[in-house]
């Protein structure tokens, strides 16, 4: 984290908005990404697709503000859920007209499914919040949005190819079907059904399979979750 935003985090933190409010604070910083994004996405496409996502990264757009007024108690949680509620329809919807691919509909419903759990948790205020022990997951970026090109597929497989032809170790073949199985895991999650190793053996495994273009990471530190590619 640059130490200019550390120094910001700290301060709202310790503000009169988001003090003890560490899972709002999250969440309104989840939404300004996760706007940011669907903006991005309008401007892959063009006529009536682009509209409608143009529509709903407009919906986007004000849910920070609505979080934000949410935590200064002008607003009550159940009206901002369900405005999440409402955008995880919105996006649903895109993706089953093909406004946008299945991936990164799937990412985007993860991401506001996240956001819903954490407004609903950060309805209990914790008094005991620093920025010592506070990150915010972040996008990767929004170049994990692109399209992937009619190569990658190829590439990836070479990259498959090629790290089985090194020594894929069974664990990593272990490791790559759940994932594959399951869709979306976190490190825990995989640490509960292969228990011969520590979390970080399976963080270096996946790590690996990151590399062979097997596999893609979602989200920073304890938040972190692994998807196929």
């Amino acid at each position: 984290m640059p130490d200019n935003s550390k120094k910001f985090h700290e301060f709202a933190l310790e503000s009169i908005l988001f003090k003890g409010r560490i899972d709002w604070y999250f969440c309104y910083l989840k939404a300004e990404k996760l706007a940011r994004a669907l903006s991005f996405l309008g401007r892959g496409v063009a006529g009536e697709d682009q509209n409608d996502i143009d529509d709903v990264a407009r919906r986007a757009g004000l849910l920070p503000g609505s979080i934000a007024h949410l935590a200064g108690g002008e607003v009550d949680a159940p009206l901002v859920l369900a405005d999440v509620f409402g955008l995880l329809s919105a996006v649903r919807l895109l993706g089953a007209r093909g406004c946008l691919n299945e991936q990164n509909t799937q990412v985007l419903v993860h991401e506001y499914e996240t956001v819903a759990e954490r407004l609903v948790r950060g309805s209990n205020p914790s008094p005991f919040v620093s920025a010592e022990d506070f990150s915010v997951p972040q996008l990767e970026s929004t170049a994990m949005f692109l399209p992937r090109p009619p190569h990658a597929q190829e590439e990836s497989r070479d990259n498959k190819t090629k790290g089985q032809s090194k020594g894929q170790s069974e664990r990593m073949s272990l490791i790559l079907e759940l994932v594959r199985k399951k869709k979306q895991l976190s490190i825990k999650e995989i640490a509960l059904v292969i228990r011969d190793c520590s979390e970080k053996t399976i963080q270096r495994e996946l790590a690996a399979l990151i590399n062979q273009g097997l596999v893609r990471k979602v989200g920073e530190r304890r938040w972190s979750v692994y998807m196929p590619v």
